[in-house]
């Protein structure tokens, strides 16, 4: 059996510049590591597939490498802060600055957005997967599983930003409000999940002390999630082994 987390950054080890999580440490890792203690053999394989700046689009461009050829039962879609964080550049934007030269004109453009990004956001808010393009995309993606071998798809939500990004970034609370009601709305039926680890983080202290930066998790925010994640692969497991002794567990995806 076979367990793959979708993912963006947030899945994944962080240096010492950017908070210091070791591999070990991160939720993907210990969500294995536990389900070995306790299954020992029979424990399902966890693939993690964490990427830096994924988007609900790449989980589907994703999909039929890292889901459908690897014949994965459970597939957790994390991802979305990347979706709905205001943007100055979108993404070729971004590549192009990037690429200027002479080097001087680049950081000049930069420090001059630096300066004035609330400012440019407020006059032109932008996201790199607008509303309505997320709610098709997250449909797509359930439609994915529904014809696959997928047997359970979670979703994971999105951690509401603290007040230090608002600030430096408006509209982002609200937006991380708008895309978690999308996944509210679109995560509802038989074999599909919805993790609300937004109000998990609330419940356990918030932000402040459960994430690095406000928005990726400390290795208490990656200790949490990995126990819900392996609360519901060990009931997906057990409901399992009931249907196969001819027990009812529930209809398709």
């Amino acid at each position: 059996m076979k367990v793959v987390i979708l993912a963006d950054s947030l899945a994944m080890a962080r240096p010492k510049s950017e908070g210091d999580i070791r591999d070990d440490a991160t939720y993907p890792s210990r969500l294995e590591q536990s389900l070995r203690r306790q299954l020992g053999a029979d424990a399902p394989i966890v693939v993690e597939r964490g990427t830096r700046r994924r988007t609900i689009e790449f989980v589907i461009s994703d999909w039929p490498e890292l889901v459908d050829l690897k014949l994965a039962e459970v597939v957790i879609v994390h991802v979305g802060i990347v979706d709905c964080a205001p943007r100055v550049f979108m993404r070729v934007e971004h590549d192009l600055v990037n690429r200027l030269r002479p080097t001087a004109l680049r950081d000049a453009i930069l420090r001059f957005v630096h300066k004035h990004r609330r400012s440019i956001i407020r006059m032109r808010p932008r996201v790199y997967v607008p509303p309505e393009r997320f709610r098709r995309h997250v449909q797509e993606v359930i439609e994915l599983a529904r014809a696959s071998a997928v047997q359970s798809l979670v979703f994971v939500n999105i951690l509401s930003p603290p007040s230090e990004l608002e600030a430096r970034s408006p509209g982002f609370q609200k937006n991380v409000s708008v895309y978690n009601q999308i996944l509210n709305e679109c995560v509802r039926g038989e074999r599909l999940s919805l993790i609300d680890f937004d109000q998990m983080i609330r419940d356990a202290g918030g932000t402040e002390k459960l994430t690095i930066d406000g928005i990726h998790i400390n290795e208490e925010g990656h200790a949490l999630l990995a126990r819900v994640l392996e609360e519901h692969v060990l009931n997906f497991i057990a409901n399992k082994v009931d249907l196969v002794a001819g027990v009812p567990a529930g209809g398709a995806l």
